[in-house]
């Protein structure tokens, strides 16, 4: 037995226990109905019964513009990324899982010193879900790659530790917290589907030519996907001199993702399409043959005209023609 088990009459207790460690931002309802996270400036604001937030918390950690270098004159200064001491609040697996795959993109050697320092100061409290038709992940996973994981059960939560931060969070909770019978689900390994051949990408299955004169090259999928995390940089000067440097969103699926010099590697949609893919299933140096898909089900969601790159998921012999 632990100290391990908090009754959810505690809950806004607890939530003013965890703003001890930075600014507290959770899964929230805007007035036009899209569940978000955001800042929770009061409890009852809280919305833990969510499937899926429209934008993941990728947010956080890369934020959809950021100033990267200004100059003007002879004088140069690197941007600032204004990191914050942080505490998301009530993540979902599937999403967990995606930092821990952007924490292997971006903080390899050489680490992104943005990425670096704002994953630093942010601190991952993770609740488990229930899937909806639109998840593909197993139901009952639980991810270790957060601080502190809240499992539901009955009348509350059991509380996992997985970091220094998350024994820092028990012991300021100790007061709310009983004495529990830990849980055992499954642990979650962060795939939803095995890595897949990257000869898949240059099959001719008529699967290909059917999305690509479907695919309207809206880009939904890629923004609202977890773990993509294409980016452009762009010049903008100043009439008074100098410019500034700035790292923006991009967008595989965007035609002129592919151009460099006049010239455009991915010029067909079905070209677009594919380079998705292998990316996304195939993964790339140096995370060759790692899948990237958590399974949240939101590109499935979001799409337009129900494309379901999961029909691409099966074992490459079958789908030759």
């Amino acid at each position: 037995m632990a100290n391990n088990f908090l009754k959810t009459s505690r809950l806004d207790q607890f939530l003013d226990a965890l703003r001890l460690f930075g600014e507290l931002h959770a899964p929230t309802t805007s007035e036009s109905g899209v569940h978000r996270f955001s800042l929770l400036d009061d409890p009852a604001d809280l919305n833990l019964d969510y499937r899926r937030t429209q934008i993941p918390p990728k947010k956080y950690l890369l934020p959809f513009r950021e100033e990267i270098l200004h100059c003007a004159g002879d004088t140069y200064r690197e941007g600032h990324c204004g990191a914050v001491d942080m505490v998301l609040f009530g993540v979902h697996s599937c999403d967990l899982e995606g930092i821990a795959y952007l924490d292997r993109v971006f903080l390899a050697d050489p680490a992104d010193p943005g990425y670096s320092a704002r994953r630093a100061s942010l601190t991952l409290v993770g609740v488990t879900c229930h899937p909806d038709d639109f998840c593909f992940c197993p139901e009952g996973t639980v991810s270790t790659a957060c601080d502190l994981f809240l499992a539901a059960s009955g009348d509350g939560f059991h509380l996992t530790s997985h970091s220094v931060r998350g024994n820092a969070i028990l012991a300021a909770a100790e007061h709310l917290l009983e004495e529990g019978v830990p849980l055992q689900p499954a642990t979650s390994s962060g795939l939803c589907f095995p890595p897949q051949d990257p000869e898949l990408r240059f099959s001719d299955h008529p699967l290909w030519e059917k999305f690509a004169s479907t695919c309207v090259s809206c880009g939904a999928c890629s923004v609202c996907c977890p773990t993509c995390y294409c980016f452009d940089v762009r010049e903008y000067p100043a009439l008074s001199g100098g410019c500034t440097r700035i790292r923006e969103w991009d967008n595989c699926l965007f035609a002129s993702h592919g151009e460099v010099a006049g010239a455009n590697f991915r010029p067909e949609r079905l070209d677009r399409l594919r380079y998705r893919f292998l990316h996304k299933y195939c993964g790339f140096t140096p995370l060759q043959g790692i899948s990237s898909c958590v399974g949240c089900g939101r590109c499935k969601e979001v799409c337009p005209v129900d494309i379901d790159l999961r029909e691409l998921t099966v074992a490459p012999k079958q789908v030759q023609p």
